[in-house]
């Protein structure tokens, strides 16, 4: 989510200083920003759940019982005594904010036809009204978040979770700000982008019209819990997608009749990452993201749902998913309605 604020990821913060210079040189954050902006279709990857599924201000449902920073402050900020500020910024602190927090701070950056986009094709949210939840099941905008829509009422069906587990996954973040800067969007235009300096106006053409914010890659601690690297706190997954996106609903959401009114049988099936030596992609035993569609495990399973065997697909769990997941508050008030 990080890349529509600062065009900033893992792995462009740990790079080595000789590529992360070209890398600066040729395509820079903020045009990396703009390209990530103009994917209408990436904003279907933006983090969903809000603070009930990644944590708050205490507590992350992830967080391991020795950590020494929550990974509920999903973006960090750590005070600079030299910082300059513009006389008339009075608050120019953003504080450590959540993941609801950082959803509205983040869409704050980006140009009114960015978040009309978004208002109009996606939704982050969580639900756990029944009603609101068949409801959901006519809007579109909520399809791409099955935390805010049900399962099909199809009882025959069933579905495999599988994923790898056992790489370090980047979890949340520690941000700097930098410059004030003279932003090149007109917010309230329908064509957000500057395309002449005729086309762009100011009333004052030096005043700071936005704030350069970046990954803190001076944080480094490999001794913390979680562990800190390049200003990125990382923590469980398949390399790419936190542990909690890839398993939550799997093993305990759609355990509830709620999201899952026909009883759909779920199985997941965690593919532990040991990557063979000297193998550039990990072989067949890789965990990883990408690599783990050329493993022998996937591919396995893969066989026996497309053959009608899918009923001999086992349930593997390795990591501490089911301890995860039963931290999310999924009930609230309400009473869980286990199906199974």
């Amino acid at each position: 989510m990080v890349a529509f604020l600062s065009g900033e990821m893992k792995d462009t913060v740990t790079m080595s200083p000789a590529a992360s210079f070209v890398l600066e040189r040729y395509f820079n954050k903020r045009e990396r920003v703009k390209l990530f902006r103009s994917w209408a279709g990436s904003a279907s990857m933006w983090i969903k759940g809000g603070d009930v599924i990644w944590g708050n201000e205490t507590h992350a449902p992830d967080d391991t019982d020795d950590c020494g920073h929550t990974h509920g402050h999903f973006l960090s900020f750590r005070p600079k005594e030299d910082e300059k500020v513009p006389r008339v910024m009075e608050n120019p602190g953003a504080g450590n904010l959540t993941v609801t927090g950082a959803n509205d701070w983040i869409l704050s950056h980006t140009p009114t036809s960015y978040q009309r986009m978004i208002e109009s094709n996606y939704s982050f949210g969580f639900e756990r009204d029944e009603k609101q939840l068949k409801a959901n099941n006519h809007d579109f905008r909520k399809w791409t978040n099955p935390l805010e829509v049900q399962l099909p009422n199809a009882p025959s069906l069933n579905i495999v979770c599988v994923y790898g587990h056992g790489l370090q996954t980047e979890r949340s973040y520690w941000y700097a700000r930098g410059e004030y800067v003279q932003d090149d969007t007109m917010a309230d235009s329908d064509r957000p982008q500057c395309h002449s300096m005729s086309e762009c106006t100011s009333p004052q053409s030096d005043f700071p019209m936005a704030r350069v914010s970046y990954i803190d890659f001076s944080m480094t601690d490999n001794n913390a819990v979680p562990k800190l690297r390049n200003g990125v706190k990382v923590g469980e997954g398949d390399g790419t997608v936190s542990l909690l996106s890839l398993g939550a609903m799997c093993v305990e959401g759609w355990r509830r009749k709620r999201w899952n009114p026909g009883g759909v049988k779920i199985t997941t099936h965690e593919v532990a990452h040991e990557p063979e030596a000297y193998h550039l992609r990990g072989g067949a035993s890789s965990g990883d993201h990408i690599d783990i569609l050329g493993g022998t495990p996937l591919n396995e399973i893969v066989g026996k749902v497309a053959t009608g065997a899918g009923d001999e697909v086992e349930e593997r769990i390795i990591s501490n998913i089911r301890e995860y997941a039963s931290r999310i508050d999924w009930d609230g008030d309400l009473d869980p309605d286990y199906v199974f």
